[in-house]
Formats: C-alpha cells, sequence, structure tokens
C-alpha cells in the first residue's frame, strides 16, 4: 500500500491510498500520525484501490476503532464496490462509514 497524499484540512486529515510495494508498515504510520492529529475526522480516499490485503483492511478497522474511543469518524470516500465487499468480508464489524466523495 502507498500513501500518496496525506494533509490536514480545516476538519479533517486525508490520506489518499494507491496500489503499490510500500509495506504496511508505512500504511501503519500513517493511520497513526492519523490518529493523533486530533481532527475532527479522518478520511481516507480509496479511488486508486480494487482491493486490499487483509492486514491492510485489519490496520483501518483497527484505526477506527482506536479513533471511535476518542468520538473521531473514520470515512472511507470513494470506495469501490469489490473494495467494499472485501473490506466487510475481511474485518469484524460492519459499521464502516463509507461515502462517496469527498465532499
Amino acid at each position: 500500500m502507498l500513501i500518496i497524499y496525506n494533509e490536514i484540512v480545516l476538519d479533517r486529515y486525508l490520506l489518499v491510498l494507491a496500489p503499490g510495494k510500500a509495506s504496511e508498515a508505512s500504511l501503519a504510520e500513517h493511520l497513526d500520525r492519523a490518529c493523533r492529529s486530533n481532527t475532527p475526522a479522518v478520511w481516507v480516499d480509496c479511488r486508486l484501490l480494487d482491493t486490499v490485503s487483509a492486514t491492510t483492511a485489519w490496520l483501518l478497522w483497527a484505526c477506527q476503532q482506536r479513533l471511535r474511543r476518542r468520538h473521531v469518524r473514520l470515512v472511507l470516500c470513494r470506495v469501490s464496490r469489490c473494495l467494499e465487499d472485501t473490506l466487510r468480508q475481511v474485518l469484524p464489524s460492519s459499521d464502516l462509514h463509507v461515502v462517496p466523495t469527498l465532499d
């Protein structure tokens, strides 16, 4: 998984994911930084992904759980139907917050 962009915007921390050879440890570091950002929401733009590994799905779920304890939302946006199906099969809970756009 390759992080191609990350930025703190006024009301959110934004990560854009793309397929690549970067390690899942790199994704974990970016998600950790997002969790510590003190923003009201963390948005993950998945428009460039068709699928993710079980480890990547678990990292997203763990980030969601960590943020939820602080009443912060993890929002996945621009998620393909195939990717959403994969995430819902792999993750222990199906309460992902998925939206069609960044708006």
